[in-house]
């Protein structure tokens, strides 16, 4: 038998067939099963159970009714599945039942111990993609689920955040962003995950959306937990402003005619745009204070504002040294 709990619970049999849990006509031995799912192979105390499942309950009519959730459960999957002993049950004792939510978690620790490296990240990387969704997120508010689906999404996250380290390593900054992002849609106050998707976006080029998100992250955390972020992260927002300061970009239009090609630019100029005659036939415009990905868009507009008319051009965006 196979269950799977990340996402909506679904059960297999050992021919591969789906099995309809609401076939078990209670409710209450429904969620008793998902608890013996989820405490997979331990020896749960009859006691805790009756005091999770009726609380308030005399312990009499709570015992009795324990014991006919007990018997529904067996009558579905079978009374092997479900043993009882020493006024404890256990769900499985004989290893027969397989979970993802644990083969997920072992396979993180075979691969951790992997001697090759790079075995291991391809390893860790192949475990990441399988995790599409959390533990039974439609349970809401059962707290032994919560604290279930926090514990896998934690081991997520940590092997996230080993291959954002080894992708830092190895100047992977695409890749760096892209799994940052993945940990910051799980834990979005990761202030580790805020600095390592600023530090790549600003590698790619693309400063003005780090500080956007600094900022966005910075309300977040002033929301949630009344804090600001660390000095650590407001450093980097300021050493990015600093440096989109000091950058200069020059988008150059080559034409046959640079009094023609200058009244075409009046209708990109920003205020702070400087546009200068370069030679007979090249005009250059200077755009300061942005980062690559604004400065490309600006090289776009200049290249969308000549489109369509009769003078020839050659458009390129270069750094200023």
């Amino acid at each position: 038998m196979r269950v799977y709990v990340f996402g909506q619970l679904r059960i297999e049999d050992d021919r591969g067939n789906n099995v309809d849990i609401t076939k078990i006509r209670s409710r209450k031995a429904r969620e008793l099963l998902l608890y013996f799912i989820i405490f997979h192979k331990r020896r749960i105390p009859a006691e805790l159970l009756c005091e999770t499942f009726w609380p308030g309950m005399e312990e009499d009519y709570a015992r009795g009714n324990l014991q006919t959730a007990v018997s529904l459960i067996r009558r579905f999957l079978g009374k092997e599945v479900l043993t009882y002993s020493d006024a404890t049950y256990c769900f499985d004792k004989d290893d027969e039942v397989i979970v993802d939510a644990e083969e997920f978690e072992s396979s993180i620790v075979s691969a951790r111990d992997c001697r090759n490296e790079e075995e291991k990240i391809v390893k860790l990387k192949r475990i990441i993609e399988g995790y599409t969704n959390d533990v039974l997120p439609e349970y809401c508010y059962e707290e032994w689920i919560v604290h279930a689906r926090e514990h896998y999404k934690d081991l997520f996250v940590d092997v996230l955040m080993e291959l954002i380290a080894h992708a830092e390593y190895s100047g992977s900054f695409a890749e760096v962003r892209d799994l940052s992002k993945r940990v910051l849609e799980k834990d979005f106050l990761n202030e580790q995950a805020c600095l390592s998707y600023m530090k790549a976006l600003a590698q790619l080029g693309q400063e003005t959306e780090a500080l956007r998100f600094y900022e966005s992250f910075s309300e977040r955390m002033e929301k949630e937990l009344g804090v600001l972020p660390s000095q650590q992260v407001k450093d980097l927002r300021d050493e990015l402003l600093t440096h989109r300061k000091r950058m200069i970009w020059i988008v150059t239009i080559e034409a046959n005619s640079v009094s023609e090609a200058m009244q075409v630019l009046k209708s990109v100029l920003r205020g702070d745009d400087e546009v200068r005659i370069i030679s007979s036939q090249k005009i250059g415009l200077f755009v300061k204070d942005v980062d690559r990905e604004v400065a490309e868009s600006i090289r776009k507009r200049v290249e969308k504002a000549f489109d369509g008319g009769s003078m020839q051009v050659k458009i390129s965006l270069r750094l200023a040294r």
